[in-house]
């Protein structure tokens, strides 16, 4: 497996993964079940994240072709202007854990359903804080409280969770962490 930051060749095969893992074609309990992404995503607002902090990517060969496994976008935390992602930074500020220049969003995350269980995730995880823990004190995820898999996946990570807040009939957990805190945690596994 290979981890970096996607570019402009990745686009059409992240806006892929990102509609296959939205759950839309699963009852509400298989969405709870296998987990899902939420949000809409499209190619120019795609190429503005991989502008930014960035959109990694893992990779690996399959039939002699290198795919994307997983991906986990990242934005800075203060160009958040609406929804869930505003809330959620100002719910962050308003904790003073960190400046408005310190903090990093983290999500969607997702990989592809045969490749889930290998830690995947987790390399992004600790690829994103490698990558980002010069220049931001904390990353900030959010998850809706209806997708029991992702909860249960961010609660297995060493990652605070704050009260969480509801916007438009739905119910969000709040997740920080620091990147220094989650590469030591790590370090030795």
């Amino acid at each position: 497996m290979k981890i970096s930051k996607s570019d402009s060749s990745d686009v059409q095969e992240i806006l892929q993964i990102l509609g296959e893992s939205k759950g839309e074609n699963l009852t509400a309990q298989q969405r709870a079940q296998e987990g899902f992404t939420q949000g809409t995503m499209d190619e120019t607002m795609l190429k503005n994240f991989q502008a930014g902090t960035g959109v990694f990517v893992s990779k690996e060969r399959v039939d002699g072709h290198p795919i994307i496994t997983g991906m986990a976008m990242t934005t800075l935390g203060k160009l958040a202007k609406h929804g869930t992602a505003l809330v959620a930074y100002n719910a962050v500020l308003a904790s003073g854990q960190a400046g408005e220049d310190e903090i990093f969003l983290y999500g969607p995350v997702t990989v592809r359903q045969a490749f889930r269980g290998q830690g995947i995730l987790t390399q992004l995880l600790i690829h994103i804080c490698q990558a980002l823990k010069a220049q931001f004190r904390l990353g900030v995820a959010f998850v809706d409280k209806e997708n029991h898999k992702s909860l249960l996946i961010h609660r297995h990570y060493p990652m605070a969770e704050l009260d969480g807040f509801e916007l438009n009939g739905h119910r969000y957990a709040v997740f920080t962490f620091e990147p220094e805190k989650v590469l030591m945690f790590y370090q030795n596994r």
